[in-house]
């Protein structure tokens, strides 16, 4: 709070009357009266001077005395303010303490929830350098964790392993945002390899810069090491985790066995991203991965519960409708994943555009058995190509035929 300027202390100016009255010559006597009247003007002209001394005198006293109130006016709020500045001090120094207590509290009981969890935590940094690493590491690796830190990361996973952790690495920092878990051996103590899963997630400071990577990993038990795997990796893509191309054509041979006896139609749908070699060599595979499982999560958004959304390999995916109403309602499905897959990509703080294009075949129009469909399909797909993409290609009754019975496009 600013405080008041004090009133200086003064005595007025006696006014310039006063003087010039009294410095008035004496008039000369005419007369035996004159010396009474001018002695008589002469104290009426010394009483007027001392009126206005008094006067000045009067104004000055109350002028000290209005400086002197403010003064202590002012003292008095500057010395508020100190007790309130004071007061405020030893509350923040009471509030840092009591912050600090709690802090040293939480991390004690993280420290302990660490100690009891089954989880490994570890943090990384952006050259992928352990940074930290729960206590019951220990007992996963047989070594001290305090002696990994600083190493990288991939001296400890098998070389097998190393591109899936690497993909998951760049895959959350191009993406700013945790992802799935993955699956990894790392090198215990006793020489032999151990089966692990972790997800990771990136980690920001207070100005929400990525500092690095923060991690939560478990052993996977015996019921889940490879020979439980090797089904899962054998039937379902790695990457998206929908079904590969195998998976979805026993499902398409079990949908037309349905529709054989209840008379209805399945569709076929072969989906492949337009030019998407291309931006996997401008942007690298990390993004190229996380543009694949944008794709697979919109395509599955557009379809129900009941159909089946799977991936070939590369770019390419495979949707399966089952009890169709007709070639209508299945190339309405398509269009509509197409201006989905049209929306703009958001990644790496830029805006990817994408098209895709599609090829369809309707059982029994274009094909009798699971072969015949797939093969309609794909010929299809591939004149959405050379049609000039992002557009939908409708099979014919045979592949051997040249021209596709009817094409969408935007």
């Amino acid at each position: 709070m600013e405080a008041r300027q004090p009133a200086t202390s003064f005595i007025p100016p006696i006014p310039l009357q006063a003087f010039a009255l009294a410095a008035l010559p004496m008039p000369v006597c005419a007369s035996p009266l004159e010396p009474q009247a001018t002695t008589l003007v002469a104290g009426l002209t010394l009483l007027g001077g001392l009126l206005a001394c008094w006067h000045c005198k009067r104004r000055a006293d109350q002028a000290r005395r209005l400086g002197e109130a403010r003064l202590a006016e002012a003292h008095q709020q500057l010395q508020q303010a100190a007790e309130q500045a004071s007061h405020a001090l030893q509350q923040a120094r009471r509030e840092r303490e009591r912050l600090e207590q709690a802090l040293f509290a939480s991390e004690q009981r993280l420290g302990r929830h660490l100690e009891c969890a089954s989880e490994l935590v570890f943090a990384l940094d952006l050259d992928g350098r352990v940074r930290q690493l729960s206590t019951n590491w220990r007992q996963a690796l047989g070594v001290d964790p305090d002696g990994l830190l600083g190493q990288n990361h991939a001296w400890l996973i098998h070389s097998q392993d190393q591109p899936a952790c690497q993909g998951a690495i760049e895959r959350a920092l191009a993406s700013r945002s945790p992802q799935g878990e993955v699956e990894y051996r790392i090198r215990h103590a006793e020489g032999d390899w151990r089966w692990h899963a972790a997800r990771i997630a990136p980690l920001f400071d207070a100005s929400a810069r990525m500092v690095g990577l923060i991690g939560v990993a478990r052993e996977l038990g015996a019921g889940l090491r490879p020979d439980r795997r090797s089904h899962q990796r054998a039937h379902f893509d790695a990457l998206t985790g929908l079904p590969g191309q195998g998976l979805c054509l026993d499902r398409l041979q079990q949908a037309l066995r349905q529709s054989e006896r209840h008379g209805d139609r399945v569709a076929l749908l072969q989906i492949d991203l337009d030019r998407f070699q291309s931006l996997n060599q401008r942007w690298g595979h990390a993004v190229g991965d996380l543009v694949l499982l944008e794709v697979a999560a919109r395509i599955a958004a557009c379809v129900r519960s009941s159909d089946t959304v799977g991936r070939c390999g590369g770019d390419t995916f495979m949707v399966l409708l089952p009890d169709v109403g007709g070639e209508r309602e299945a190339l309405q499905v398509a269009d509509k994943i197409r201006l989905v897959l049209r929306e703009p990509v958001p990644l790496r703080r830029q805006v990817l555009a994408l098209t895709a294009s599609i090829g369809l075949a309707v059982y029994p129009d274009h094909g009798l058995d699971e072969d015949e469909l797939f093969a309609c399909s794909s010929l299809a797909l591939r004149r959405a190509k050379e049609g000039g993409r992002d557009r939908i290609a409708q099979a014919v009754a045979s592949p051997a035929d040249t021209e596709p019975r009817e094409a969408l496009q935007a």
